[in-house]
Protein backbone atom coordinates (compact mmCIF):
# COMPACT_ATOMS: atom_id res chain seq x y z
CA UNK A 1 0.00 0.00 0.00
CA UNK A 2 3.10 2.52 0.91
CA UNK A 3 4.47 1.58 -2.40
CA UNK A 4 1.63 2.14 -4.55
CA UNK A 5 0.90 5.81 -2.74
CA UNK A 6 4.45 6.18 -3.65
CA UNK A 7 4.04 5.43 -6.97
CA UNK A 8 0.67 7.59 -7.32
CA UNK A 9 2.46 11.06 -5.54
CA UNK A 10 5.29 10.52 -7.97
CA UNK A 11 3.25 10.13 -10.92
CA UNK A 12 1.51 13.28 -9.95
CA UNK A 13 4.33 15.15 -8.98
CA UNK A 14 5.66 14.65 -12.38
CA UNK A 15 2.43 15.66 -14.08
CA UNK A 16 2.56 18.86 -12.01
CA UNK A 17 6.38 19.49 -13.32
CA UNK A 18 5.16 19.85 -16.69
CA UNK A 19 2.01 22.23 -16.30
CA UNK A 20 3.14 25.34 -17.03
CA UNK A 21 3.75 27.71 -14.04
CA UNK A 22 3.57 30.91 -15.52
CA UNK A 23 0.37 31.92 -16.82
CA UNK A 24 0.57 35.08 -19.28
CA UNK A 25 -1.78 37.92 -20.65
CA UNK A 26 -2.08 39.84 -23.96
CA UNK A 27 0.06 43.14 -23.27
CA UNK A 28 0.55 45.53 -26.18
CA UNK A 29 2.84 48.67 -24.96
CA UNK A 30 6.28 49.89 -25.62
CA UNK A 31 7.53 49.16 -21.95
CA UNK A 32 6.01 47.86 -19.09
CA UNK A 33 6.87 49.26 -15.49
CA UNK A 34 5.27 46.56 -12.98
CA UNK A 35 2.24 46.10 -10.72
CA UNK A 36 1.04 47.56 -7.33
CA UNK A 37 -0.13 45.88 -4.23
CA UNK A 38 -3.96 45.97 -5.62
CA UNK A 39 -2.62 44.22 -9.39
CA UNK A 40 -2.82 47.34 -11.40
CA UNK A 41 -0.72 47.40 -14.08
CA UNK A 42 1.89 50.56 -15.20
CA UNK A 43 3.02 50.83 -18.98
CA UNK A 44 3.36 53.25 -21.39
CA UNK A 45 2.89 53.41 -25.32
CA UNK A 46 3.74 56.02 -27.15
CA UNK A 47 5.25 58.22 -23.91
CA UNK A 48 1.77 57.97 -22.66
CA UNK A 49 1.77 56.25 -19.20
CA UNK A 50 -0.71 53.75 -18.17
CA UNK A 51 -2.32 52.69 -14.54
CA UNK A 52 -4.92 49.98 -15.86
CA UNK A 53 -6.91 47.66 -14.13
CA UNK A 54 -10.19 45.68 -14.16
CA UNK A 55 -12.27 48.22 -13.61
CA UNK A 56 -11.04 51.70 -15.70
CA UNK A 57 -7.73 52.84 -17.10
CA UNK A 58 -5.95 56.33 -16.27
CA UNK A 59 -3.23 57.87 -18.34
CA UNK A 60 -0.56 60.61 -17.86
CA UNK A 61 1.25 62.21 -20.90
CA UNK A 62 3.04 65.58 -21.58
CA UNK A 63 4.59 65.72 -25.11
CA UNK A 64 6.96 68.77 -24.00
CA UNK A 65 8.78 66.51 -21.50
CA UNK A 66 10.12 64.24 -24.39
CA UNK A 67 10.78 60.45 -23.87
CA UNK A 68 10.04 58.51 -21.10
CA UNK A 69 13.60 57.17 -19.68
CA UNK A 70 12.12 55.36 -16.26
CA UNK A 71 9.15 55.30 -13.70
CA UNK A 72 9.74 54.04 -10.00
CA UNK A 73 6.51 52.53 -8.53
CA UNK A 74 7.86 51.59 -5.48
CA UNK A 75 5.45 54.23 -3.69
CA UNK A 76 2.20 54.19 -5.96
CA UNK A 77 0.87 57.16 -4.20
CA UNK A 78 4.16 59.24 -5.29
CA UNK A 79 5.12 57.73 -8.54
CA UNK A 80 8.38 59.11 -10.17
CA UNK A 81 8.60 59.41 -14.02
CA UNK A 82 11.89 60.80 -14.79
CA UNK A 83 12.46 62.08 -18.63
CA UNK A 84 16.02 62.25 -19.55
CA UNK A 85 16.28 64.86 -22.76
CA UNK A 86 14.49 67.49 -20.64
CA UNK A 87 16.30 66.32 -17.31
CA UNK A 88 12.80 66.36 -15.90
CA UNK A 89 11.09 64.56 -13.04
CA UNK A 90 7.46 64.32 -12.62
CA UNK A 91 5.79 63.15 -9.53
CA UNK A 92 2.32 61.83 -9.66
CA UNK A 93 -0.37 60.47 -7.33
CA UNK A 94 -2.48 57.47 -7.43
CA UNK A 95 -4.52 58.88 -10.14
CA UNK A 96 -1.78 59.49 -12.59
CA UNK A 97 -2.63 63.25 -11.00
CA UNK A 98 0.77 66.00 -10.85
CA UNK A 99 2.29 66.46 -8.11
CA UNK A 100 5.53 68.12 -8.26
CA UNK A 101 7.84 69.19 -11.38
CA UNK A 102 11.32 69.03 -10.85
CA UNK A 103 13.53 70.60 -13.60
CA UNK A 104 16.80 70.13 -13.18
CA UNK A 105 18.19 72.62 -15.74
CA UNK A 106 16.58 75.44 -13.48
CA UNK A 107 19.20 74.26 -10.16
CA UNK A 108 22.67 75.47 -9.13
CA UNK A 109 24.98 74.12 -9.58
CA UNK A 110 23.58 72.57 -12.89
CA UNK A 111 24.26 68.85 -13.02
CA UNK A 112 23.63 66.33 -15.78
CA UNK A 113 21.44 63.47 -14.34
CA UNK A 114 21.48 60.18 -15.85
CA UNK A 115 19.05 57.86 -13.65
CA UNK A 116 16.39 58.60 -10.84
CA UNK A 117 14.90 56.43 -8.59
CA UNK A 118 12.96 57.38 -5.19
CA UNK A 119 14.50 57.31 -1.74
CA UNK A 120 12.02 57.79 0.76
CA UNK A 121 10.14 60.50 1.57
CA UNK A 122 11.69 63.71 0.03
CA UNK A 123 14.73 62.09 -1.29
CA UNK A 124 15.94 61.10 -4.17
CA UNK A 125 18.69 58.67 -5.88
CA UNK A 126 20.31 60.05 -8.69
CA UNK A 127 23.41 58.79 -11.14
CA UNK A 128 25.54 62.49 -11.67
CA UNK A 129 27.19 61.98 -15.01
CA UNK A 130 29.42 65.10 -14.47
CA UNK A 131 31.05 63.97 -11.43
CA UNK A 132 30.42 60.29 -12.50
CA UNK A 133 28.95 59.64 -8.93
CA UNK A 134 25.63 58.17 -7.27
CA UNK A 135 23.91 60.67 -5.13
CA UNK A 136 21.36 60.95 -2.40
CA UNK A 137 19.46 64.63 -2.58
CA UNK A 138 16.91 65.91 -0.58
CA UNK A 139 14.76 67.58 -3.50
CA UNK A 140 12.82 69.61 -1.04
CA UNK A 141 15.87 71.39 0.22
CA UNK A 142 18.26 71.27 -3.53
CA UNK A 143 20.92 69.45 -0.80
CA UNK A 144 22.92 66.67 -1.84
CA UNK A 145 22.69 64.73 1.52
CA UNK A 146 25.26 62.10 0.57
CA UNK A 147 27.57 60.69 -2.63
CA UNK A 148 29.86 58.15 -3.35
CA UNK A 149 33.67 58.56 -4.36
CA UNK A 150 33.18 58.81 -8.97
CA UNK A 151 32.17 55.43 -10.19
CA UNK A 152 34.88 54.11 -12.88
CA UNK A 153 32.25 52.00 -14.60
CA UNK A 154 29.56 53.91 -16.58
CA UNK A 155 25.99 53.08 -15.27
CA UNK A 156 23.56 51.45 -17.54
CA UNK A 157 20.72 51.19 -14.81
CA UNK A 158 19.49 51.43 -11.15
CA UNK A 159 17.22 49.72 -8.86
CA UNK A 160 16.40 50.85 -5.48
CA UNK A 161 14.55 50.96 -2.15
CA UNK A 162 14.75 53.51 0.88
CA UNK A 163 17.89 52.07 2.27
CA UNK A 164 19.89 50.90 -0.86
CA UNK A 165 20.95 51.84 -4.36
CA UNK A 166 22.10 48.74 -6.68
CA UNK A 167 24.07 50.88 -9.53
CA UNK A 168 24.53 48.10 -12.17
CA UNK A 169 27.23 48.65 -15.11
CA UNK A 170 28.60 46.20 -17.42
CA UNK A 171 30.45 44.00 -14.64
CA UNK A 172 28.46 43.88 -12.69
CA UNK A 173 26.26 45.40 -9.79
CA UNK A 174 27.15 47.89 -6.56
CA UNK A 175 25.09 48.21 -3.49
CA UNK A 176 25.17 52.00 -1.63
CA UNK A 177 23.52 52.34 1.61
CA UNK A 178 22.48 56.06 2.73
CA UNK A 179 25.91 57.07 3.64
CA UNK A 180 27.53 56.53 0.60
CA UNK A 181 29.33 53.47 1.44
CA UNK A 182 29.58 50.46 -0.74
CA UNK A 183 28.10 47.33 1.26
CA UNK A 184 27.87 44.51 -1.83
CA UNK A 185 29.39 43.39 -4.66
CA UNK A 186 28.07 41.04 -7.96
CA UNK A 187 30.80 40.65 -10.18
CA UNK A 188 28.81 39.56 -13.70
CA UNK A 189 28.25 40.22 -16.96
CA UNK A 190 25.03 41.81 -16.47
CA UNK A 191 22.37 41.94 -19.17
CA UNK A 192 19.33 44.11 -18.76
CA UNK A 193 16.59 44.35 -17.79
CA UNK A 194 17.30 43.20 -13.89
CA UNK A 195 14.54 42.19 -11.25
CA UNK A 196 14.35 43.93 -7.48
CA UNK A 197 12.11 43.64 -4.41
CA UNK A 198 13.93 44.91 -1.09
CA UNK A 199 15.65 41.91 -0.71
CA UNK A 200 15.43 39.82 -3.89
CA UNK A 201 17.49 40.18 -7.38
CA UNK A 202 17.20 38.25 -10.53
CA UNK A 203 18.73 39.13 -14.11
CA UNK A 204 18.59 36.47 -16.96
CA UNK A 205 22.36 35.60 -18.11
CA UNK A 206 23.23 33.75 -21.45
CA UNK A 207 23.81 30.18 -19.05
CA UNK A 208 20.66 30.43 -17.70
CA UNK A 209 19.39 32.64 -14.55
CA UNK A 210 21.24 34.17 -11.25
CA UNK A 211 19.09 34.77 -7.96
CA UNK A 212 20.89 36.62 -5.07
CA UNK A 213 19.20 37.43 -1.50
CA UNK A 214 20.34 40.20 0.86
CA UNK A 215 22.33 38.70 3.81
CA UNK A 216 22.32 40.31 7.47
CA UNK A 217 25.62 42.17 6.68
CA UNK A 218 23.81 43.68 3.96
CA UNK A 219 25.15 41.67 1.13
CA UNK A 220 24.30 40.05 -1.89
CA UNK A 221 24.84 36.41 -2.10
CA UNK A 222 23.99 33.95 -4.57
CA UNK A 223 21.25 31.89 -4.25
CA UNK A 224 18.83 28.72 -5.71
CA UNK A 225 15.18 28.81 -6.64
CA UNK A 226 12.87 26.23 -4.95
CA UNK A 227 10.54 26.71 -7.49
CA UNK A 228 10.82 26.31 -11.65
CA UNK A 229 10.82 28.94 -13.97
CA UNK A 230 10.57 29.29 -18.00
CA UNK A 231 13.80 29.64 -19.41
CA UNK A 232 12.02 30.28 -22.93
CA UNK A 233 11.07 34.31 -22.72
CA UNK A 234 13.80 36.50 -23.20
CA UNK A 235 12.84 39.35 -20.76
CA UNK A 236 12.36 43.09 -22.19
CA UNK A 237 11.00 44.48 -18.89
CA UNK A 238 11.18 43.00 -15.95
CA UNK A 239 9.29 43.37 -12.41
CA UNK A 240 9.42 41.09 -8.87
CA UNK A 241 7.22 41.73 -6.62
CA UNK A 242 5.76 40.20 -3.48
CA UNK A 243 7.20 36.62 -4.55
CA UNK A 244 5.68 36.94 -8.23
CA UNK A 245 8.24 37.65 -11.17
CA UNK A 246 6.31 39.58 -13.92
CA UNK A 247 8.12 38.87 -17.61
CA UNK A 248 7.07 41.12 -20.56
CA UNK A 249 8.28 39.26 -23.76
CA UNK A 250 6.64 39.99 -27.74
CA UNK A 251 3.29 41.63 -26.10
CA UNK A 252 2.68 39.18 -23.43
CA UNK A 253 3.03 39.48 -19.79
CA UNK A 254 4.06 36.30 -18.15
CA UNK A 255 4.07 35.90 -13.91
CA UNK A 256 6.02 33.03 -12.39
CA UNK A 257 6.00 32.21 -8.67
CA UNK A 258 9.51 32.02 -7.29
CA UNK A 259 11.05 31.21 -3.81
CA UNK A 260 14.54 31.38 -2.96
CA UNK A 261 16.47 29.41 -0.23
CA UNK A 262 16.94 31.18 2.70
CA UNK A 263 20.59 32.19 3.95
Amino acid sequence: MNRLLFLLVLCCWNLQAQIPTAPSTSLKCDQFYGVDDFENLYFSTDNVIYKESNENRLEFYDIQLGDIASVDIINPLKILVFYRDTQTIVFLDNRLNEQLRINFNDLKPQRFIEHARLAGERRLWLYNVDMSRLELYDYINDKVINSTTPLTSPVIDMQSDYNFCHVITAHGINTFNTYASNTSHIDAAIQLPVAFDFEQLGFKTISGWKWYRFDRKFRFRESELTTPISQENTPESLYLKGGKLYIYSQKRLHVSSINLKKL
